[in-house]
């Protein structure tokens, strides 16, 4: 600590000499006790039976004269050229010292009410001092308190009372003053440290910090549940003494039940670190310290309390997130640990079979409860019972469960944001910065989905699509930007959910994306493929272009017709698209996020596909994607008249579409996601995505992706793989359940 403290980076030699010189005089007054000690075996009676260890005192009176001898080498760098003005104070120094530790040793015996002399005291403490320090055990810790203890069994003192004088010592000489060296330490080096280790030291200490709160919160939470079954003397409290006594013990052990159960919210709210953590812990700490301390003086609870308030005190300023929010995951989480705690009690009250003392809970209701009665009565008699004592019980879960419904909405952000509405000249601005070849960008004007923007010298430099649902942020699909900021753009967005205590989920990304989350801590499951159909291999002549063109003749034959509208679009024709949009969905609900809508003002931003009859109205449409590039373009809405009597008329908008793009110059057509396209079905795959397989295989609201693939096969298309990116520490179904929740919401639903 004095080198990391005095030292400076450049002049380290400078200092270790400098240290060198110093340290070995702190044994100076050492080694001049040590020569008084060794007087006083031979003038103090009482000091013979230590003779046999005066050789250890004169070896240490030693240690002055070899210093004197060391220090006045005018040509030693370490160790020599000291002045004696600096040998007489350093010696001064360390009597001052050593004459402090003998006499506090000494007052902590007198404090005992032992009555040993100083004068027999002096010579068996550096002894021991002396035997301490040749053993080289790190505060002679076991060696020094072994020879103490022998010494003062011979000054007639037990060995309790010198267990007792060694432990008083030891904690206020030893343990208190290294706890308040090792916290200005770290006061005064933590920063340094923390720059060297690259940041490492207060990342650890944080979530050990975090680790210990929770688990101390959740114990301490268990602990007043379990304690139901402990007796309770509850016939002098007054009103509650004169009840029967199920209820009167019931009443008396709710408070008990109450703090416990909100002992596991405050948990919740440390892990999450919550700002309203710290006034709701003071609040609760204080109750639980009265409540404890009612009937009798609980020592040892009001101390793990103290404990508990102190480590949360040097946690305060962690504890600064405004938002707070409780999903489902995590409301699983803590009923489990109620629901545990109340079994593991029931489980002893029944090994116990109530024999657990007259007043306590188990006996009651083993012996004169409900158990009892209802062998006691007959069968009619149940509906009695179950008035006058389940009733009760209710009570105990309604309250708890009312409780943690006030401390949840007291600990929201009653101001929360976190990103903002879809801003059209902002994004479109944005667009134009860059050369754009996300198509996912298109989406956004659909209006409902957030927008988080990375900036740099106050210009946006990457934009995020995502949707809020149960505390989590499902960012959809890849950031729109430069490649080159998304390491950054990623960081913020973390950080910035994280502070608002979102958990930032990623879904439906790329490998390369994928990969690069994976070095910020996340974790990934396949979800499925998107397909890419290559045009400049796509015609409609030769073998391979046989099926689409006998499709393209077959619907052609029939008098229907290809034509591209472009915007603006009257109100009449908005109004045709809208029928057989309806007529399609026929009463279904339309889906959002990552899929596109029927929206007038959407459609009105881009090109529309038709397919027009003999009489020139519109059958099917297909609109184009805002984004489309020149190296690759899409589709997203794509609706027929369920009413035409022609099959085949979308194989024909597709194989049209394709035409249209490759004549354009475009390389590749983007027919979209296969959810779960290989995922999860093969013997080896992956825990995860044989589950994601499973909860989307049984909700077939979410999208009917049998046979999706098979139809976008047939298109000879490129499949490249799409991915779910995590946090190690969220749970993935409730992910999978989020996004679900998401993706089936009603449109235009922020």
């Amino acid at each position: 600590h004095r080198y990391s403290y005095f030292t400076e980076e450049d002049k380290g030699e400078e200092t270790m000499q400098g240290i060198s010189k110093v340290m070995p005089y702190f044994m100076s007054g050492l080694s001049l006790y040590s020569l008084l000690s060794f007087g006083l075996l031979f003038f103090i009676q009482e000091n013979a039976v230590l003779k046999p260890y005066s050789f250890v005192l004169l070896l240490a009176s030693l240690i002055l004269p070899a210093l004197l001898f060391l220090s006045t080498r005018k040509n030693w760098s370490y160790f020599g050229n000291l002045s004696k003005k600096k040998i007489l104070a350093l010696i001064a120094t360390s009597l001052l010292d050593w004459g402090f530790v003998s006499c506090f040793f000494f007052y902590c015996g007198r404090t005992l009410g032992y009555s040993v002399s100083l004068l027999s005291t002096l010579p068996l403490f550096f002894i021991s001092i002396c035997i301490g320090i040749v053993s080289m055990i790190p505060g002679s810790l076991g060696s020094f308190d072994l020879m103490m203890m022998s010494g003062l069994l011979h000054f007639s003192v037990n060995r309790n009372e010198a267990a007792s004088w060694l432990l008083l010592f030891r904690i206020f000489y030893y343990i208190i003053p290294f706890a308040i060296g090792l916290l200005f330490f770290i006061k005064s080096m933590g920063g340094q440290i923390n720059q060297k280790f690259y940041g490492l030291p207060k990342k650890l200490s944080s979530l050990l910090g975090q680790g210990i709160s929770h688990f101390m919160a959740n114990f301490f939470g268990f602990f007043l549940m379990a304690t139901a079954i402990l007796p309770d003397e509850i016939h002098s409290i007054p009103l509650i003494g004169q009840m029967d006594p199920i209820r009167g013990q019931l009443l008396w052990q709710f408070p008990s039940f109450l703090l416990g159960s909100l002992f596991f919210l405050l948990g919740r709210l440390l892990k999450r670190k919550a700002a309203f953590a710290k006034p709701f812990a003071l609040l609760l700490c204080l109750v639980s310290l009265l409540y404890i301390n009612l009937g009798s003086i609980s020592l040892f609870s009001s101390l793990y309390l103290l404990l508990f308030m102190l480590l949360l005190f040097i946690r305060k300023k962690e504890l600064s997130r405004t938002s707070f929010f409780y999903p489902s995951e995590d409301r699983l989480k803590d009923f489990s640990y109620i629901v545990g705690s109340l079994l593991i009690t029931l489980l002893l009250l029944y090994l116990s079979s109530g024999n657990t003392g007259k007043e306590s809970l188990g006996f009651l209701i083993f012996h004169k409860g409900v158990l009892h009665r209802i062998n006691a009565f007959s069968k009619p008699h149940y509906f009695t019972v179950f008035l006058n004592y389940f009733l009760h019980l209710f009570a105990y879960f309604l309250i708890p469960a009312l409780s943690y419904i006030a401390v949840g909405a007291l600990a929201r952000d009653k101001h929360f944001s976190f990103g903002e509405k879809f801003n059209q000249e902002r994004f479109q601005n944005f667009l134009h910065s860059f050369s754009n070849t996300n198509l996912d960008a298109s989406l956004a004007f659909l209006g409902d989905k957030l927008l988080y923007y990375y900036q740099e010298d106050g210009e946006d430099k990457v934009a995020f699509q995502f949707a809020l649902e149960d505390g989590k942020a499902v960012v959809m699909g890849e950031p729109i930007g430069e490649k080159k900021y998304f390491p950054a753009a990623i960081s913020s967005f973390t950080e910035q959910a994280e502070e608002k205590n979102l958990t930032p989920l990623f879904y439906e990304v790329g490998q390369d994306l994928t990969l690069l989350l994976h070095n910020h801590g996340y974790e990934f499951m396949k979800f499925g493929e998107t397909a890419k159909v290559p045009l400049a291999a796509f015609d409609l002549v030769g073998k391979s272009g046989k099926k689409f063109r006998a499709a393209v003749n077959k619907i052609e034959n029939k008098g229907y017709s290809f034509q591209v509208q472009y915007p603006p679009f009257s109100d009449a024709f908005l109004q045709d698209l809208e029928q057989i949009s309806d007529a399609w969905l026929s009463g279904r609900q339309e889906k959002g996020f990552s899929l596109g809508f029927f929206d007038k003002g959407y459609l009105s931003l881009a090109p529309i596909a038709c397919v027009l009859d003999s009489e020139g109205k519109v059958q099917a449409f297909s609109n184009f994607l805002i984004c489309n590039g020149e190296k690759e373009a899409s589709i997203d809405l794509m609706r027929y008249n369920p009413g035409t009597e022609s099959n085949g008329i979308m194989d024909y908008l597709f194989v049209q579409n394709f035409l249209y793009f490759k004549e354009k110059g475009v390389e590749y057509f983007d027919l979209g996601m296969a959810p779960l396209s290989n995922v999860g079905q093969e013997e080896h795959s992956f825990f995860q995505e044989k589950l994601a397989f499973l909860v989307y295989a049984f909700t077939n609201r979410f999208y009917s992706f049998s046979g999706l693939r098979k139809y976008k096969d047939k298109f000879s298309p490129l499949w490249e793989a799409r991915y779910l990116s995590y946090p190690k520490d969220s749970s993935l179904l409730f992910d999978l359940l989020a996004i679900f929740k998401i993706d089936n919401r009603k449109v235009k639903e922020l």
